[in-house]
């Protein structure tokens, strides 16, 4: 009889507990989904790749972290630092291994991070945070107002 009373008593700590961890891994789940809705808005070409979602007291601020990676386009191959193709410095495989890198599409890969900010009634903010072309630059708001007059 003490054993069922106990098993009983358990189980209800245990989903009591869990309960109120729900919202945390809702509002990362939510914002993760934003990021990846938003990213496909407003670049087609990149492929987003999650690396972290950090949640704050409550799942009140959740900050995601991940990669964006597109196609290299010509001014980032330009600026793109050469292999080192020198066999005495890099080795004797280097020019084959330089020779079949060129035949691949090469990628350039950007790291990128959303904060989604939610209340009572669900999320009250989404904004980029890398990288800056996705970023806004803008002033925050109320920035600029004085107060007192």
């Amino acid at each position: 009889m003490k054993t069922r009373t106990l098993l009983i008593a358990c189980c209800t700590v245990a989903a009591a507990l869990s309960a109120g961890c729900a919202s945390v891994y809702k509002n990362t789940s939510a914002c993760e989904q934003m990021m990846r809705q938003s990213a496909r808005e407003l670049s087609a070409d990149d492929t987003l790749k999650i690396v972290h979602a950090g949640t704050g007291i409550r799942g009140s601020r959740v900050v995601v972290e991940g990669t964006l990676e597109h196609p290299q386009t010509a001014s980032e191959a330009a600026a793109a630092k050469p292999r080192n193709t020198n066999i005495n410095e890099a080795g004797l495989l280097a020019p084959v291994a330089a020779a079949i890198e060129k035949t691949k599409p090469r990628k350039t890969v950007v790291p990128a991070a959303v904060e989604c900010t939610y209340d009572t009634n669900g999320l009250s903010a989404f904004r980029w945070l890398a990288p800056a072309r996705l970023a806004k630059t803008g002033a925050p708001a109320g920035a600029g107002e004085q107060t007192g007059e």
